[in-house]
């Protein structure tokens, strides 16, 4: 069926002609973004959009690596906790006032507490425990303990005008009154569910941005996606579906870019509360959360054929993983592998814990936020049924979903955590650590709570590399979540354009260049 409409759409480009004015860019975008105000939610789709209008003290590079940004350099200036920061001068907001070390404290502060946001970047921002300006180009930070991850972590906070920001709301910057960046692209017009429209900053302090005009246009639909990218509608499109991938390379007016993304996608699990809201029995009456027992997890972990996942489903647009961090990351294990598929060791480990006949489960799974994410969904479904769980798959709006995982609305649900840096302590701790609001299956373990904050004040990277392989290796041993794959992204755009893939996903007006 998927050839068939890709076959159609094909046939249709023949209107495809190129546009006149090539300093208009048109991106079609698989996500939308919820807020403007760059603080309010904690997803991507709002990170990429942030990275067009506002900036960042440091930056993350196309491969992970953190660069400058509005600082210039930093540095630990008293052993082991205060940093000095040092801002490029003569930077200035959008409509022309100065940006100073002022108005980094004001963003720092405020991005930890955003009034009515469903998420704040509270958890790149814990361990700050004061922000003093020395003078407009100079900014120090203590932390609460040592660490390394200050810059990754403040490379995810936008600054944002304290002049403005001081009185603004999620409303005013959605209206474009309190989106005063200094990043490449001025805000225009924001339409929810629609079209995010920007501007060139012709100020911008790297230079003249590339493009005049960027539109950001959500088409949800892989199909419409193809479709406005052939008949000439947009000039990008993002997540194309790895089931169109083969025929797009050989269309000829179409280009592919493709690169390992530094997110990982797995299914997190209730292991810790005596019932759960969505396990029922066979004929839906309330029953003990079976997921507590470590075997039921042993089981559905043997039912999960991941090969099956990354070559079928995502059709090679994915890298099995076992385990959070990505290879060559610190914590990651060589030696952790998924087990095979194995139903009878499955169904037997079921009925030592007294559920051979299984349970009803509800798998509940983004729309369109992850590749394949629903259908993801389903597949799992259907894999579990063959050891007797019956799932069904409930797919949820990315405005709520990650707000009711948070409060523990979930039994059994899709995550995809991109990794900020090359370090994943940030992503383990948020995933494991008893204390984190994102631990969404409620796991509890003292031991790897500690080897988690001695990891966070650890300057040794050896030694903390080992202790993030601990947690690693005790969360796999008891199946706490069910990692699946690490995503392969592909853009695809016209044939003179190319875009530069991204480790953290983002597609960005800049990325994209001339071919």
């Amino acid at each position: 069926m998927k050839a068939r409409i890709l076959s159609a759409v094909i046939l249709a480009a023949g209107l495809y002609a190129p546009i006149a004015d090539a300093a208009e860019l048109r991106i079609g975008v698989a996500a939308e973004a919820t807020y403007v105000d760059p603080h309010a939610q904690a997803i991507g789709p709002n990170f990429e959009l942030m990275l067009h209008i506002f900036d960042t003290l440091a930056r993350v590079g196309p491969n992970e690596e953190i660069l400058p940004g509005i600082a210039q350099s930093w540095r630990i200036v008293e052993p082991p906790n205060l940093w000095e920061f040092k801002l490029r001068p003569g930077l200035k907001f959008h409509d022309g006032a100065p940006l100073t070390a002022h108005d980094v404290k004001f963003s720092i502060e405020r991005a930890s507490n955003v009034p009515g946001a469903p998420s704040t970047y509270s958890r790149n921002l814990r361990n700050v425990d004061a922000v003093e300006v020395v003078d407009d180009l100079t900014l120090r930070l203590r932390t609460k303990r040592p660490g390394l991850l200050l810059p990754a972590n403040l490379a995810q906070i936008a600054v944002v005008d304290r002049r403005i920001g001081m009185d603004a709301t999620t409303q005013s910057y959605a209206s474009g009154k309190s989106a005063n960046g200094s990043g490449p692209y001025r805000f225009v017009e924001f339409v929810p569910g629609e079209r995010v429209v920007l501007e060139a900053n012709q100020a911008w302090a790297d230079g003249k941005p590339r493009w005049d005009r960027v539109t950001l246009r959500l088409l949800r639909s892989p199909a419409a996606r193809l479709a406005a990218l052939l008949t000439g509608a947009v000039d990008v499109i993002n997540d194309v579906p790895p089931g169109d991938i083969e025929k797009l390379q050989r269309e000829e007016r179409v280009a592919l870019s493709s690169g390992l993304s530094n997110r990982v996608i797995f299914w997190a699990m209730d292991v810790a509360r005596e019932t759960s809201p969505f396990v029922t029995g066979k004929d839906g009456g309330a029953i003990a959360n079976p997921m507590r027992d470590p075997r039921v997890r042993e089981a559905m972990a043997l039912a999960v054929d991941r090969p099956a996942i990354v070559s079928r489903l995502m059709e090679g647009a994915a890298v099995e993983a076992s385990q959070i961090p990505l290879e060559g990351h610190p914590g990651f294990l060589p030696d952790l592998k998924n087990p095979a598929p194995d139903l009878n060791k499955a169904r037997a480990l079921m009925a030592a814990a007294g559920v051979a006949n299984g349970f009803r489960l509800a798998i509940h799974t983004t729309n369109g936020r992850y590749l394949n994410d629903t259908r993801q969904a389903q597949t799992i479904a259907q894999m579990l049924a063959r050891i007797g769980i019956e799932a069904s798959v409930q797919p949820t709006h990315i405005g709520t979903y990650f707000t009711q995982a948070r409060n523990k609305e979930f039994s059994f649900m899709i995550v995809g955590w991109g990794h900020t840096s090359t370090d994943p302590l940030l992503v383990m701790r948020e995933t494991f650590h008893s204390t984190a609001a994102n631990n969404y299956g409620s796991w509890v373990d003292p031991t790897s709570d500690k080897l988690l904050d001695d990891a966070d004040v650890e300057l040794d990277q050896a030694k903390r590399g080992a202790m993030l392989a601990e947690v690693t290796r005790r969360a796999a041993a008891a199946n706490v979540v069910l990692p699946s794959h690490y995503q392969v992204n592909y853009w695809a755009t016209r044939k003179d354009l190319r875009y530069v893939p991204r480790r953290d996903e983002a597609t960005v007006a800049e990325s994209v260049v001339p071919r």
